[in-house]
């Protein structure tokens, strides 16, 4: 069995909306006082933090953090309604007038910008309630996933285990997993996504993670960073400032994350196909008539085979991710593979639905770049399928001067995979589809749209098809999915 470099954890006991988990950790106005260096001019009873005055509930003692922004001011939204819907307090610059539940006022007198005080109490609860270890990932594609697989993989030691909610990976989403866990939580598991330089410097320091995990580098956010290159250095900053102790965890395969610089003398390892990593992905094949991965890992003397039961080739990368993290806790490559033969997807990441008409879908609408639209694609050739094989595709947003070329070459992959029928939304795939002549073909049908997408699209599909939906999170391509899962 491998050593574990945690052993104090074995004894113990085991458009963005940022809802409260029902397991929420209780704050008092004490500790959210002084997380927030803030003054108590109202009190108010022991209560979880809230940042979305829409999803407060009844009886659940919520303090509402009200959080100001370059276009938004959550103050706006305070009135005595929110008594009736469980709200005990407010956490910001001001409060209304005829406001009679707690109120801590943050450090400022009433005039700052609240999002760097959540900032604050993040630190606080890192810093002061939170005495476990912490896991940070980070990636351009496979986050939550691994971080999904990370987490299962570790439940097996029996201990207290946190995982970051859905998509909270931005400033808010690490700031409110970072609030949210429990003072008896024994290993917390984050991801940590960015648009531009600087941001995971910002995460990492907030979290101060002791294992640091790189998992690719691809050709996402290049509007803002420019090149490959500078994306690789703004994930790299997860490892800035490791110290002594803690482990970085990369990818053995992709070049952008091998060569990032790690301090000195913080332990490095290293996952991937490559021969002389630490955690090696032997072998990978699609199982269960696509459906499903049948995976092969070797550690040191120690090999497991597993199956996935879920698509995509891509999964396997991730699994290796995931042993790689939990054989340092001690858990066996054998306990790993029995643990990700449970695994789940993630919602919305290659996610297996049928509709009503027994139509196989796969809903991987949450985000997309030219790397996971790729992968994506693979796995839907790989579905076994009686009727048509499906692709339906919203523009990739934040490409920068590669975003012509990159719809190109996708809708290209589309044809060569001899896909029979092609829906596209956006301008983007519009323009990609003129270019390339193919805006007339029988098989393509382009709209800017998902709603208007999804009323064409569905009058051409038969029980017997597979379908593939995917896009950039704006696009909203859930709509598309949504519909087909009705027929």
């Amino acid at each position: 069995m491998a050593s574990n470099i945690y052993p104090h954890t074995l004894a113990c006991t085991s458009k963005t909306t940022f809802r409260c988990p029902s397991n929420s950790p209780i704050w008092t106005i004490n500790e959210i006082a002084e997380s927030v260096n803030g003054k108590i001019l109202k009190w108010g009873p022991p209560g979880i933090i809230c940042t979305d005055t829409r999803i407060l509930a009844p009886n659940k003692n919520q303090w509402f953090f009200a959080i100001t922004g370059q276009h938004f001011d959550a103050h706006e939204f305070i009135s005595p309604e929110l008594y009736g819907k469980g709200c005990v307090g407010v956490i910001g610059n001001q409060v209304c007038n005829n406001w009679d539940k707690g109120f801590v006022q943050v450090e400022g007198n009433g005039n700052v910008n609240t999002l760097n005080s959540l900032v604050n109490m993040a630190c606080y609860a890192r810093n002061s309630r939170f005495s476990g270890v912490l896991v940070g990932v980070t990636g351009s594609v496979g986050k939550s996933t691994t971080k999904s697989m990370i987490a299962l993989a570790l439940e097996s030691l029996g201990v207290n285990v946190f995982q970051s909610y859905g998509n909270w990976n931005n400033r808010v989403g690490v700031a409110l997993s970072l609030i949210g866990i429990d003072r008896a939580v024994d290993i917390a598991v984050l991801e940590m996504g960015m648009s531009g330089k600087g941001e995971i410097l910002e995460l990492a320091r907030m979290a101060r993670p002791e294992i640091r995990v790189v998992l690719n580098v691809g050709d996402s956010h290049l509007e803002s960073l420019g090149s490959l290159e500078d994306v690789s250095r703004a994930k790299g900053e997860i490892f800035e400032e490791s110290k002594l102790g803690d482990v970085c965890v990369l990818n053995a395969d992709d070049p952008l994350v091998a060569n990032l610089t790690v301090p000195r003398g913080v332990r490095k390892v290293f996952f991937g196909w490559r021969r002389g990593c630490d955690v090696r992905l032997v072998a990978a094949q699609v199982a269960n008539g696509g459906l499903g991965v049948q995976v092969v890992l070797e550690k040191e003397r120690e090999t497991v085979k597993f199956v996935i039961p879920s698509p995509g080739l891509h999964l396997a990368i991730n699994a290796c991710a995931a042993a790689a993290v939990a054989t340092l806790f001690g858990v066996s490559l054998a306990q790993v593979g029995i643990s990700l033969s449970k695994f789940s997807p993630v919602q919305m990441r290659s996610e297996l639905l049928v509709s009503r008409s027994g139509i196989k879908i796969v809903n991987d609408a949450y985000n997309a770049n030219p790397i996971s639209t790729r992968a994506a694609i693979d796995l839907l050739k790989d579905i076994a399928c009686n009727g048509k094989r499906v692709v339906i595709l919203g523009d990739m947003l934040e490409l920068g001067s590669t975003e012509r070329e990159s719809h190109q070459k996708i809708l290209s992959y589309c044809c060569d995979a001899c896909i029979d029928l092609i829906g596209l939304v956006g301008d983007r795939f519009r323009a990609a589809a003129e270019n390339m002549n193919l805006i007339k073909t029988d098989y393509i049908v382009v709209t800017n749209d998902a709603e208007i997408l999804s009323q064409k699209i569905v009058k051409r599909l038969k029980s017997s098809d597979v379908v593939l939906v995917k896009g950039s999170r704006a696009m909203q391509m859930e709509k598309v999915v949504d519909v087909i899962k009705a027929m």
